[in-house]
């Protein structure tokens, strides 16, 4: 076991090492997909993907980092501290569950300390069935220039057009409609892209590879930037189903696995990460859970 503190990392560069260096403590190899691009100190990038469980057990728990590129800082280290946490290691193995440690599925954003990937998608806004036809989100399309104004700080006709927005719409609809996505505008916030990104495409051939024989799958998908510092919130990340949202309450300890609201209307896109588990033929349960954490203000000391 290693304190808390040493889990964490000051960059991708610190993380990935400490991540690969757990991995081997623990005896789990480690198979690396290789970016193509180099990270912000010329390093080399990688979603890195550990298993730690025979690839036919059938219940199989799916623990992810940096989705959100520099979110990664706080997953990275969930991640480490687990792998060298002895007793985690043997329960989990003793109750027939496989651990699948997925690293940085966003590497490039997580080194160059931004939300999107190297193509400027959010990838939780990436999976898309991109043979068909696009959502549209007209709201952010009246939104946009008043999102990104030619000059900043944004002048006052800027921000009056902002405020009658939200006093015609609300505070909701307009949170709902910058976050929910968008694929028109690649230089504007939340965009989804009009094909499959990097990381979209690395995820999928991951999760091909590694569900095909479980029954049951739980996936906790480690973000930041929600709730008070050092808070984790569990929120629903998986379909309007009251019967799946309970079996996820249930599976993780009976707490408040929340279901998502205007707050995170970002859960409500169609391009989720979770879209990249295709349910087979057979029956599986799948329980999907973003866990984002609270982190401290710019002003508070770490």
């Amino acid at each position: 076991m290693i304190s808390i503190a040493k889990a964490f990392s000051s960059s991708y560069a610190q993380a990935r090492v400490k991540f690969l260096e757990a991995a081997a403590t623990a005896g789990i190899n480690v198979q690396s997909h290789a970016h193509p691009l180099k990270g912000r100190d010329g390093e080399d990038l990688a979603m890195d993907v550990a298993r730690d469980g025979p690839m036919n057990a059938p219940n199989l728990l799916i623990i992810s980092s940096a989705c959100h590129g520099a979110e990664g800082f706080c997953g990275s280290g969930v991640q480490v501290h687990a792998l060298h946490d002895a007793d985690w290691l043997e329960k989990a193995r003793a109750s027939g569950t496989a651990v699948l440690y997925i690293h940085a599925l966003n590497p490039y954003g997580f080194s160059h300390l931004r939300r999107t990937t190297h193509e400027n998608v959010d990838l939780n806004r990436n999976f898309q069935d991109f043979n068909q036809s696009l959502p549209d989100n007209a709201a952010y399309r009246a939104l946009h220039s008043l999102i990104l104004p030619e000059q900043w700080p944004p002048d006052a006709a800027n921000q009056a057009a902002t405020l009658a927005f939200i006093a015609k719409n609300g505070e909701a609809a307009y949170q709902s409609a910058i976050t929910q996505g968008q694929h028109e505008f690649a230089d504007g916030l939340f965009y989804g892209g009009k094909s499959p990104t990097w990381s979209n495409q690395t995820l999928r051939g991951v999760l091909r590879q590694h569900t095909a024989s479980a029954k049951r799958i739980g996936w906790i998908d480690l973000h930041t930037g929600l709730g008070p510092s050092g808070h984790g919130e569990r929120i629903w990340a998986g379909g309007d189903d009251s019967t799946a949202i309970e079996r996820a309450r249930a599976w993780w300890g009976g707490g408040p696995a929340r279901r998502r609201s205007a707050r995170h209307a970002g859960l409500r896109n169609a391009g989720h990460a979770r879209c990249g588990l295709r349910r087979p033929r057979r029956t599986r349960l799948h329980c999907l859970v973003a866990h984002p954490c609270g982190h401290c203000q710019t002003t508070q000391r770490a």
